[in-house]
């Protein structure tokens, strides 16, 4: 583990609890103004109703439709921020990281989005837990993915593959089209035991040894 100040870990976990919090109401923010258009509209088409005028039937279905699916997303979106505000529980000892990768993953993919990138998670499952902190795992697996999108190209894809063993948890990250990378400052890392390299392959190889 590096061996960063306690007052810098401290500003550097809540910036990263901050980036979470700032995307995922970002976009509870956006579903709730589709939903509130949509409602206006749906509002003045009853207007038209009370005053004897024949409404659309299909263009009501379609507005209803719409704002039923965004309350879904909104929905999803607000779970998502609560159970990674659970995760925070520095507590937990122990996490199933196949959960909180496909978690984090959900999180980050509006920010990759905005820069032109698409994550694509690769099957991974580990049906038991990991003795190590939620937290610290989301904060350096985070920390990877906002530097491999900020050395990608516009357009590209992002393919982050799991895998892991009972005393190591190892993440690949890949760039189509690859790019020459860096590994982010190993200060950044906060997960114990965590070591970040670049392969030949251009691959950023994410390795954390677990007691």
């Amino acid at each position: 583990m590096n061996a960063k100040q306690p007052d810098d870990r401290l500003s550097g976990m809540l910036g990263f609890v901050a980036k979470v919090t700032a995307s995922a109401t970002h976009e509870i923010k956006n579903e709730l103004a589709v939903i509130n258009e949509q409602s206006r509209l749906l509002q003045e088409m009853l207007a038209m109703a009370r005053q004897g005028r024949e409404v659309d039937q299909d263009r009501l279905e379609q507005l209803i439709g719409r704002v039923v699916a965004r309350v879904g997303q909104a929905d999803q979106a607000v779970r998502r921020l609560n159970a990674f505000a659970h995760s925070a529980d520095l507590e937990r000892t122990s996490a199933k990281p196949d959960q909180i990768l496909e978690a984090l993953l959900r999180l980050f993919a509006r920010i990759a989005s905005l820069k032109g990138v698409d994550l694509d998670l690769q099957p991974f499952q580990f049906g038991g837990e990991m003795a190590l902190r939620p937290i610290l795992l989301e904060q350096t697996v985070w920390t990877c993915l906002e530097s491999m999108v900020q050395q990608a190209e516009k357009g590209s894809k992002l393919s982050v593959t799991p895998r892991c063993d009972q005393n190591a948890l190892v993440v690949v990250f890949r760039l189509e089209p690859p790019v020459a990378l860096q590994a982010p400052e190993a200060e950044l890392l906060y997960l114990p035991g965590a070591n970040v390299v670049i392969t030949p392959d251009k691959e950023m190889v994410l390795e954390a040894r677990l007691k």
